[in-house]
């Protein structure tokens, strides 16, 4: 008797324990729109936590066979896939909100076919994989503050756990490319690019984008996805092959880093390689997501905006910009790669209406983000899309050197008048105002000196630009990467040789 005793108080000590390890702290109100369980239609409940089902099987111990909610009262309500239609879940808080989304929209499907711990680990080692390939390329945009601020709108979004137990961190990597793409991988990192941080102009607008790719990572889209694949290539293939095409590039991203570049160089095979890595590893990752996943995405965002207190019309307005900017320069963004026009158009208007409004405070916090899309838009040869990003910045009174640089070089490019030019020298003088030691200002100073027809003044800056080039010379030996010296080494060269040949063929044209 004392053993059945025994074992009877042992197997009811391990329920307890084994509810407790799986029970999850919620504070939601449900209203039922149907009879759903034992809750007759419209009755109002209260949800304290939800947990794992359980039963006991002799061979292979406690199995989870589902989830429910435990309402204030004691009951057990299970969770099934028409949850969703039946229930209404109000919702006062963001934690809020990710809750009843992970209740009616994710937990079934765990159910189904388990946590598959070891499918998320692989594809935890994949995102980590393709962030070592970002950082060890420089294609990370490094930007302290303005990494700081979108930490700071992440801390207002996210959720502070996941009830059904993945990890809920969320961490930010901003990547050096001119396109407009933001993911989310199924570790939890968000990447966004510069170029489509420059693109938009309010907080809200940020704070939708931030809100629609946190929402895929809660409703576990990626893994989701992965599930329904035929097959999938095994890790050390797959990365193997992509790393075929990224060793030639090194060299350009190491130069682009130091600020020494050649016009047409390192930043455009950045942009393509970037977008080649996140292109793949996307794919890979089941970060492809249907027309379904993205609107319930959306949707999510625009929940998100409204609680708090942001524009609620952000979402449509952050993606008509981004769609806008793609018809401007005939260009195919990663963001809208499955989409068709009239399918684009409707996701833009189910998410709200598009407005044109510009928060200079924000503009301001963006700023980097611009100057470097900016570059690399002018080394693609879309000129008057690289001026209107740095009199962005210009206007907002946060132009740096490299802005105005950029400016003088594409009014160069894109005019040819006596104020045009003169345009050119006052944006140069203030560039050296703000930094006299940035090379780049004084070839674009001759170039712009003889387009006014200042031969002398602009001879005479070509011998202080030699000067500066064999200053930087000097500097070489204290470099010790090889790819980087050889890269300073050959535009020191290039540039000796230009200004030589500029210096004799202006003296040839001075004497006739």
């Amino acid at each position: 008797m004392r053993k059945v005793l025994f074992l009877f108080l042992t197997f009811i000590f391990a329920s307890i324990a084994v509810s407790k390890a799986q029970s999850y702290k919620v504070d939601l109100q449900i209203e039922a729109l149907k009879n759903y369980e034992s809750i007759k239609e419209g009755q109002i409940i209260q949800i304290d936590s939800v947990k794992k089902k359980f039963v006991y099987n002799e061979l292979q111990g406690w199995i989870s066979t589902g989830y429910q909610l435990v309402t204030n009262d004691g009951r057990y309500i299970d969770i099934t896939k028409s949850i969703g239609d039946k229930l209404k879940f109000k919702c006062n808080t963001i934690q809020d909100i990710w809750d009843t989304k992970i209740i009616t929209n994710v937990l079934y499907e765990l159910n189904k076919k388990g946590m598959q711990n070891d499918l998320r680990c692989e594809m935890e080692e994949d995102a980590l994989e393709f962030i070592d390939k970002v950082r060890s390329l420089n294609l990370n945009f490094n930007d302290p503050y303005l990494e700081n601020y979108i930490y700071s709108l992440i801390a207002k979004i996210a959720p502070e756990s996941l009830i059904d137990g993945r990890p809920g961190n969320i961490n930010l990597l901003i990547i050096i490319n001119p396109s407009l793409n933001a993911s989310m991988y199924p570790n939890g990192t968000l990447v966004i690019n510069s170029g489509l941080l420059a693109n938009l102009h309010t907080e809200d607008e940020l704070v939708a984008i931030l809100s629609h790719e946190i929402a895929h990572y809660v409703c576990d889209h990626s893994i989701q996805n992965i599930n329904k694949e035929v097959a999938r290539q095994k890790r050390a293939a797959f990365w193997a092959a992509l790393a075929t095409g990224i060793t030639a590039a090194a060299e350009g991203y190491a130069a682009y880093n130091n600020n020494y570049y050649i016009p047409g160089g390192a930043t455009i095979g950045m942009a393509v390689l970037s977008s080649s890595i996140a292109s793949q590893a996307t794919k890979r990752l089941g970060m492809k997501y249907n027309f379904e996943q993205e609107f319930e995405a959306d949707q999510l965002s625009v929940d998100i905006l409204q609680a708090l207190g942001y524009n609620k019309n952000a979402l449509s307005t952050a993606l008509n910009r981004l769609k806008n900017n793609q018809e401007v320069e005939r260009s195919t963004s990663m963001y809208f790669s499955s989409y068709t026009h009239p399918a684009l158009m409707e996701r833009i208007y189910k998410a709200g209406s598009p407005e044109n409004i510009s928060d200079h405070k924000f503009e301001k916090y963006i700023s980097f983000a611009v100057t470097s899309t900016a570059q690399m838009k002018f080394q693609d040869r879309r000129f008057k899309q690289a001026l209107s990003l740095v009199e962005q910045n210009i206007n907002n009174n946060v132009g740096t050197a490299a802005d105005y640089v950029l400016k003088a070089n594409c009014y160069l490019a894109l005019y040819n008048t006596q104020e045009s030019n003169q345009e050119v020298l006052n944006a140069l003088n203030k560039a050296k105002t703000l930094n006299p030691d940035d090379i780049n200002i004084y070839k674009s100073e001759v170039l712009a000196l003889l387009r006014a027809g200042r031969q002398t003044d602009a001879l005479e800056n070509l011998k202080e630009y030699q000067l500066k080039l064999d200053n930087m010379r000097q500097q070489l030996d204290a470099i010790k990467s090889s790819n980087t010296w050889d890269y300073i080494n050959d535009f020191i060269n290039l540039e000796k040789k230009w200004s030589r040949d500029m210096i004799t063929k202006l003296n040839g044209m001075l004497t006739n």
